[in-house]
């Protein structure tokens, strides 16, 4: 486990430098977000390759589309790298793109629901996943109508991908989202952790006590999760047993510590909120590969990279909005 890990870390770092090269206005963050998507590959992408999936995104998108040009499009660019055929793969991308866009409201989100769909589901399923995708949010909006959001929308994919019908996986969400009430106050905390855990055949009470101490364990360990990210506990959660708990935080710390020498990834660049999460995803997909399923694996692999895209497109477009709103006053 700790040489996947030390692997994890070279090539993530390796991405990283990579994504900045390619993406020359790149921040950390955005950086982050991009070399994210490849943790698990035992090869570091080429500054090449990267640039070739620039190249194919900006001739394929126009200049509003948040496919192309939304705080994702780093994310889709390391897609396509991972794909055999880079310019398939975009076609592809972008007809799924469209056929969620014609359930939802465009945003950064269905960029990185578009993708999650083109990596987990089979491409004779993509309208199925889709309109399973509509069902389980409309469902979650009927439940919880202030909470579910554009930002539900990701995880409401992932819930989809299974073979439960929207009702039999709503129910499951709203079961531990009630159990999860007795250790959180914050209902939409409680409504993060419920999608990711509905993907838990497990007993609602059991799931929510297993989440608990999953999060005791990361604070134990110094490791902090903001709220908006806290899918990625239930997604720890769902992976580690009760007895490791304890050396997964503790290797998640140590892990963020180790990245805090890139530059970029400092308290003055994407800071410890964004490493803690990058950390997760190293040492999960480490421990994972000898504790878990091969499906099961994939399927938390796919949680942590979207809530990681998500987590770092949403701060993007937070700075953005206060830089646009303090350049308006002056």
């Amino acid at each position: 486990m700790f040489r996947k890990i030390d692997q994890n870390i070279s090539v993530f770092e390796s991405n990283y430098y990579a994504a900045k090269h390619a993406f020359i206005l790149n921040s950390g963050l955005e950086a982050s977000a991009c070399a994210a998507a490849f943790i698990g590959r035992d090869e570091p992408v080429s500054i090449e390759a990267l640039k070739n999936a620039k190249k194919i995104i900006n001739s394929n998108t126009g200049i509003f589309s948040t496919l192309g040009r939304g705080n994702a499009r780093q994310v889709l660019a390391a897609t396509l790298c991972m794909s055999e055929d880079p310019r398939i793969a975009m076609d592809t991308i972008k007809r799924i793109h469209k056929g969620l866009d014609k359930k939802f409201f465009n945003s950064d989100y269905l960029v990185l629901a578009a993708t999650v769909i083109f990596k987990n589901v089979h491409p004779s399923e993509y309208n199925l996943v889709i309109d399973r995708t509509r069902k389980i949010y409309k469902l979650q909006r009927v439940e919880h109508p202030l909470l579910t959001n554009r930002e539900d929308i990701v995880n409401c994919v992932l819930m989809a991908t299974g073979n439960e019908s929207p009702e039999v996986i709503s129910q499951r969400a709203e079961d531990n989202f009630q159990a999860l009430k007795k250790y959180y106050f914050l209902k939409n905390k409680i409504q993060f952790l419920s999608c990711v855990m509905s993907l838990s055949d497990g007993k609602p009470e059991e799931n929510a006590a297993k989440i608990s101490r999953t999060h005791q364990a990361l604070k134990r360990a110094g490791v902090r999760i903001s709220s908006e990210a806290f899918s990625l506990i239930a997604a720890i959660a769902l992976l580690a047993r009760d007895e490791d708990l304890e050396a997964i935080a503790t290797n998640i710390a140590d892990v963020s510590n180790r990245l805090r020498k890139n530059r970029g990834l400092g308290a003055l660049g994407a800071g410890k909120r964004i490493r803690n999460l990058l950390a997760s995803a190293i040492v999960m997909d480490a421990y994972s590969r000898e504790n878990t399923g091969r499906i099961k694996e994939s399927a938390i692999s796919a949680i942590m990279t979207a809530i990681i895209a998500a987590e770092i497109a949403a701060i993007v477009a937070a700075s953005a909005a206060a830089s646009s709103a303090a350049a308006s006053s002056s």
